[in-house]
């Protein structure tokens, strides 16, 4: 049985808010957002997009990472549940942190969620899903409804993705496959020491597809705040701010993956690409 403090009501106002405030979850900072195949379709373009052909409707198609279609996070808020007072505190942080508030069927009640911000937020690919990730968009035109279409195919509204770092030890050079469909990246997070559970998300196809939701998990660099960078001017990269990053395997896997991407960044034009080793954590 959960215990009672009847005379919380009787504190001064200013300390129960303080209470309140100090329940409050944690403000979301860098928040994952798991890769799922199925996001990369087709999509007509209309007159109000800045690229819509008038003189030729027929190439009015675009072949495009939809980053809508990604699964929401979902956000344990429960002080919501407290009382009426508590509400008040809880319904304020959902609105200064963007969430959203839906009624979710399996569970039978209230949950609150956030979209996925591609202009802030981070997609994670798990491990076992690297392959999938790089494939997709080349495998995905040869299905029947683009296959001998003209599409154009812009690059993901998203610039940043997060991956562990096991993969760069098991694969090749990894990160050059980035350039061929994913070009907007400039910054790829590596995930040291990852916990087990991170690549654990719900089951993709199933029959609740259209409600799963993801758990919360952030990154945070900690007192790593190590960063290779790429510096246009030199043509190389070069470590920044390393002095709190002592592990030397994570430093040679990182300065491994980056081999071959000199050339796809000035083929590219690109003047900012960096690598940085975070840790993750569940919220």
């Amino acid at each position: 049985m959960a215990a009672k403090f009847s005379l919380f009501p009787l504190l001064p106002a200013e300390l129960r808010t303080q209470i309140w405030q100090d329940a409050l979850p944690d403000k979301i900072t860098q928040p994952l957002y798991f890769y799922k195949k199925g996001c990369w379709s087709r999509r007509l373009v209309t007159e109000a997009d800045p690229d819509y052909d008038f003189e030729d409707p027929h190439l009015n198609l675009n072949f495009e990472f939809r980053h809508e279609l990604l699964d929401d996070v979902e956000f344990e808020v429960p002080l919501f549940y407290v009382n009426r007072e508590a509400r008040g505190f809880a319904l304020a942080w959902v609105r200064e942190q963007g969430l959203k508030i839906q009624f979710q069927n399996d569970k039978g009640c209230l949950v609150f969620i956030r979209a996925f911000d591609p202009k802030h937020d981070t997609l994670y690919v798990p491990l076992n899903k690297w392959d999938e990730f790089c494939r997709e968009p080349f495998d995905r035109t040869f299905e029947p409804d683009l296959v001998e279409r003209n599409v154009n195919c812009p690059a993901p509204a998203f610039t940043r993705i997060a991956v562990s770092e096991v993969l760069l030890g098991e694969e090749i050079n990894p990160l050059c496959e980035l350039f061929d469909y994913y070009v907007s990246i400039q910054e790829v997070f590596v995930v040291v020491d990852a916990p087990p559970d991170l690549d654990i998300q719900p089951e993709e196809n199933s029959e609740d597809d259209g409600e799963r939701l993801q758990r919360r998990w952030e990154i945070e660099s900690g007192a790593m705040g190590a960063r290779f960078c790429w510096d246009n001017d030199r043509g190389e990269f070069e470590w920044a701010d390393r002095e709190g990053f002592g592990d030397k395997v994570s430093r040679e896997l990182i300065e491994d993956a980056t081999n071959g991407i000199s050339e796809k960044l000035v083929e590219n034009g690109r003047r900012r690409f960096e690598v940085r080793p975070v840790l993750a954590f569940r919220k």
